[in-house]
């Protein structure tokens, strides 16, 4: 839009043989309106737009009365207003000088043509190179202060030379182009920072308001209130009107006026800004206890793809969640299950039946009838009954033993399984034996029955399966269960010679998932660990069980900080250096990666110290990439951050 509007001033001035009479370029103003109108058409016609519904209580809670009934609204209303009477006195001033300073009519419109150009050709620039230095370095206060001032400069250099060089060109001919330049620049640098830097600051502003008023309320304001600006101004031209001896140079003094009026609600609508913010954290996503990233974070995307329309989305994410969480796939195959379109259900409902397929307890049977025969079940003997029933229905260690040692996969299997039922605390030896097993199906079910029967002894097998890779992670889930009888060998195996990373990562998560007051205190521990991605892990961990530093480990946490920020501050310095050649590729994507992940840890220690709620909304908006997300969770981090 800005470079549509550059061109097509300056080409004003490159088509006036074409145009002697400026009056003809109203012809081209309605050929492009029905151009414009023509477009319309065709876009509404070919394209569905949507339309922004507002129910009853959203139109009662933005109407007039309520909006205004707010001290914010109000500060809001009254800077739009302060900030429409300034540009619109100085747009007074520039346009009477200007009939004077060109009689002539091209003379009139090649300068306003080159005048207007340079404005928007400074205004993108602002945009582009300018705006988001600003912001960033300065945040919204400062940006806010920076057109008051710099027309608050000029307007004083209008006056003096109004008064001194003189203001009127009949009288003061040699000197009065001194004041009407003063006049021009301050109409230019007003016209381009409120368009390019005082607008876009403003949108912000309406970014604590109530998600679902607040495009109402920004609508009313920008709309009423702006127009009502608008007309103020013309108010106050209309009495200079009528006062027979106003001189033209007092409009700037009007404006120096208007300057420290701008001043004073600047302050006052930034300290409700920042009640406003403050009010937003107490309100936002009540009840958050851990900042939602990483494992969580791709857990709950994965959960959502589920019910997707997309059939090979849905079942690619629920085996992806598969493998990270096992434990629930029964809950997953439920939710697919729920999916609108079929091939989804059928891959849902052939899981299930491979789920419910899985045991092989159900081919092992008592037969009465000794008549009928079966070959697909294995009948108990008479003395396997007898023994069952002379032991009040437990299962005997004999039986056991024979299942467990079995050649057969399906009798080791079926051990795994009634191992589950067994109250004799002396087979536990043998499910020891089943969580060693080369099978995997025996090995899985050996798992899910050492959830519900395990002492130290078992406990210590099922981390010993961490270490393999196929069964790492029914392991992590057994463990998980366990709970807490389960931390104190999970911390001794993380301390144990010779232990490989991968398994240490995997204690580490196990242990934060777990949680409680025993957990963190073996992870806050292991903060100090050589390994930077074991302590990466750990930064994890903490934040999974919800973790909040004491007073005694606040300056850590500080400390750690201050380390990846020095860490992030040497990976952009290696950035730099190596350059951006193709040999460097794999480089530039390994430093990238680790200043990534740097920051999720600045994240993750942050949420230690401050209220998780807050530091989710400022990772949010940072993580959106916009000037304006980042501005916000700038102002976020002030409120709420001590010196």
């Amino acid at each position: 839009q800005l470079i549509a509007i550059i061109l097509a001033n300056f080409l004003i001035p490159a088509t006036a043989a074409f145009f002697p009479d400026t009056s003809n370029y109203l012809i081209v103003c309605n050929v492009s309106i029905v151009g414009s109108l023509t477009c319309l058409i065709i876009i509404a016609s070919k394209y569905t737009l949507a339309r922004i519904s507002t129910d009853a209580s959203v139109r009662q809670e933005t109407s007039f009365g309520k909006i205004f009934g707010d001290r914010y609204i109000r500060l809001l209303s009254v800077f739009l207003i302060v900030s429409m009477v300034t540009f619109s006195l100085n747009q007074f001033t520039f346009q009477t000088l200007l009939n004077k300073q060109y009689p002539d009519q091209r003379d009139l419109t090649n300068f306003l043509a080159y005048f207007n150009g340079t404005i928007y050709a400074l205004s993108l620039l602002m945009q582009l190179f300018v705006n988001d230095r600003i912001l960033g370095t300065y945040g919204i206060r400062i940006s806010l202060f920076v057109l008051p001032i710099v027309v608050a400069l000029l307007s004083v250099g209008s006056v003096l030379s109004g008064f001194f060089l003189g203001y009127d060109a009949l009288l003061s001919p040699q000197t009065y182009i001194y004041f009407f330049l003063f006049v021009a620049v301050t109409r230019l640098f007003n016209t381009m920072l409120k368009d390019s830097l005082e607008s876009p600051i403003y949108k912000l502003l309406f970014i604590p308001l109530d998600n679902r008023f607040r495009f109402s309320i920004q609508t009313k304001v920008e709309g009423v209130v702006n127009e009502s600006g608008r007309f103020l101004a013309g108010v106050f031209i209309f009495l200079f009107a009528l006062i027979p001896f106003f001189k033209i140079v007092w409009i700037p003094i009007f404006v120096l006026g208007l300057i420290l009026a701008y001043y004073k609600v600047i302050q006052n609508l930034y300290q409700e800004y920042r009640e406003k913010i403050k009010s937003k954290l107490e309100h936002t996503g009540e009840g958050q206890e851990r900042l939602e990233v990483g494992y969580k974070q791709i857990a709950t995307r994965l959960e959502s793809n589920l019910q997707t329309d997309d059939s090979a989305k849905a079942v690619f994410s629920f085996k992806l969640l598969e493998k990270i969480e096992p434990a629930k796939v029964n809950v997953w195959v439920n939710t697919l299950m729920k999916n609108s379109q079929e091939a989804t259900k059928d891959f849902a409902q052939r899981k299930m039946n491979e789920l419910k397929g899985l045991s092989v307890s159900e081919n092992y049977v008592i037969r009465i009838d000794k008549d009928k025969q079966s070959d697909d079940k294995n009948i108990l003997t008479r003395n396997e009954l007898d023994s069952i029933l002379n032991s009040g229905g437990d299962i005997q260690k004999t039986r056991i033993q024979r299942l467990a040692r079995s050649t057969d996969v399906k009798d080791r299997h079926y051990c795994a399984e009634l191992l589950l039922h067994s109250q004799n605390r002396e087979n536990i030896s043998f499910l020891i034996e089943l969580l060693n097993d080369n099978n995997h199906k025996v090995r899985s079910a050996a798992i899910k029955t050492a959830i519900k029967r395990n002492d130290n002894e078992v406990i210590a097998a099922l981390i010993e399966n961490l270490g393999q890779v196929e069964y790492a992670n029914e392991a992590m889930n057994a463990l998980i269960l366990v709970g807490d009888p389960a931390l104190s060998f999970l911390d001794n195996a993380f301390y144990r010679p010779g232990q490989n990373s991968a398994t240490m990562l995997r204690l580490v998560q196990i242990i934060g998932v777990i949680g409680g007051n025993r957990a963190k205190e073996i992870l806050w521990n292991k903060i100090d660990y050589p390994d930077k991605v074991i302590v990466s892990q750990v930064l994890l961990a903490l934040g999974e069980s919800g973790f909040k530093a004491g007073m005694s480990q606040i300056s850590r946490i500080k400390y750690a900080i201050e380390s990846d920020i020095g860490a992030i501050a040497w990976n952009l310095g290696a950035l730099t250096e190596v350059g951006d050649g193709e040999e460097s590729r794999v480089v530039r994507r390994a430093l990238n990666r680790e200043i990534k992940n740097d920051i999720e840890h600045i994240y993750m220690l942050l949420a230690m110290l401050y209220d998780t709620r807050s530091i989710q909304l400022v990772k949010e908006n940072i993580d959106s990439g916009t000037a304006e997300g980042v501005t916000y969770a700038i102002e976020l981090l002030d409120v709420f951050l001590s010196e």
